[in-house]
């Protein structure tokens, strides 16, 4: 196979692997929508009261609310404050990652696929933690720090980890995680050397 086909057979895949994504919904995300439901309600009640899945968004109700325009605690509010996250924000990194694998051929390529799935769906979990807490910083301003005693990032490492989780961690993650899976396979060394020259078939491949 040469590195050409392998970019072919990549986005060849592509296309059954993001529709089949895109038909689940929130289901590739499932552990790591748990585990932030889990957590975030634990770890700051002062400022997470619940987080609970609406169809394709995972609903974060915060205990503030606002009353006359004006944010404020919830036992004071007219209507509780609550920010929805869409769940295929950060989980089509799994569809772009198995693309990537299926294409590759690898030996123990099931166990290979499992650690590198618990890995995104480890990243994705800290994803939902940060756009949760853009979301209360930006609507609640100082007042979030003010309110939990979990002690918080500051509002400029609150905006990298916002940024860091939705704007390449889905993307770069993947292509990571393929070429830790791939690292000792001899059929691909030379593509993570950068060469651009035919690759040996694995044994008992067919040509």
């Amino acid at each position: 196979m040469t590195l050409y086909r392998f970019i072919g057979l990549v986005i060849l895949l592509m296309i059954p692997c993001f529709g089949l994504w895109y038909g689940l919904g929130a289901l590739p995300a499932a552990p790591a929508i748990w585990l932030t439901q889990l957590s975030m309600p634990w770890a700051a009640p002062d400022i997470i009261h619940s987080i609970s899945l609406d169809q394709n968004q995972l609903m974060v109700f915060s205990r503030f609310g606002e009353r006359d325009g004006i944010v404020v605690p919830l036992s004071q509010a007219e209507y509780q404050l609550a920010f929805p996250q869409s769940t295929r924000l950060l989980s089509y990194s799994i569809p772009f990652y198995t693309a990537l694998h299926c294409a590759s051929r690898i030996e123990d390529s099931v166990g290979r696929y499992a650690r590198s799935l618990l890995a995104l769906w480890l990243l994705m979990f800290v994803g939902f933690v940060s756009v949760a807490l853009k979301d209360l910083m930006v609507a609640v301003g100082p007042a979030l720090h003010a309110t939990t005693s979990l002690p918080l990032p500051p509002p400029s490492a609150i905006a990298l980890m916002y940024q860091f989780s939705t704007l390449i961690v889905p993307t770069v993650a993947p292509i990571l995680l393929w070429a830790w899976a791939v690292r000792d396979s001899p059929r691909w060394q030379s593509l993570l050397l950068g060469r651009t020259t035919d690759l040996p078939e694995d044994p008992g491949s067919a040509d």
